[in-house]
């Protein structure tokens, strides 16, 4: 019985060829474009721009989720109430006879000891912790947006490394352009609340902790 014949293989032809897809392209929005070309007018450095502010807004949707977002807003609102019940106390402790927060509290001070002059020294440690209550509280809240902030201080760190990289000097003042620079790269992430003084301190931070040489 005669062997059966192989096939033989059939070279694959180089246009039939599955070629891989090309690198996508990293989106940049036109304000942070214009700032980054401003700087340096170079594709490459444009690229390093955009893929960083894209870390800054994978970062910062992390950081700002449901629990932050609700804990900041739970902070505001205490420190609202906080002072403006700190401002009635004052109002009604040490404001004129005829003030209608004085009557007021006279009226409460009557309802729950039977006096109003029982109720002006049980308000005095009141008042004092409203009035630190407040301010720790908006501490607090302030610290959520700067010092707390990762994505910044990646951002700042990936910004002066790209800086180091095209040779460009890093100037800490307002208007320096890594201080604009790190500041448009917030605000595209979707992050508003970065100003330059902000941006000027996660630079230098990011300075010291660069691995000593």
């Amino acid at each position: 019985m005669p062997a059966k014949s192989t096939a033989r293989k059939q070279a694959v032809p180089a246009a039939a060829r599955r070629q891989a897809p090309p690198p996508k392209a990293v989106k940049v929005g036109k304000r942070l474009e214009k700032t980054a070309r401003e700087i340096k007018d170079a594709d490459e450095f444009v690229e390093h721009v955009a893929g960083l502010a894209n870390r800054y807004r994978r970062e910062y949707s992390l950081q700002a989720g449901d629990a932050q977002a609700e804990l900041r807003q739970s902070l505001r609102s205490f420190q609202k109430h906080a002072s403006a019940l700190a401002e009635w106390l004052q109002a009604a402790s040490n404001g004129k006879s005829t003030a209608i927060e004085r009557k007021a509290f006279d009226a409460i001070g009557t309802k729950l000891h039977g006096s109003p002059v029982l109720a002006r020294p049980q308000s005095a440690p009141v008042l004092d912790w409203l009035t630190r209550a407040a301010q720790v509280a908006e501490d607090s809240s302030a610290k959520k947006k700067d010092a707390d902030n990762t994505a910044l201080h990646i951002a700042a760190e990936g910004l002066r490394a790209t800086f180091e990289h095209h040779k460009l000097k890093i100037a800490l003042s307002a208007t320096g352009d890594a201080v604009r620079l790190l500041c448009a790269i917030a605000k595209d992430a979707g992050d508003a609340a970065v100003e330059p003084d902000i941006a000027k301190t996660a630079l230098r931070d990011s300075n010291r902790r660069q691995p000593a040489a």
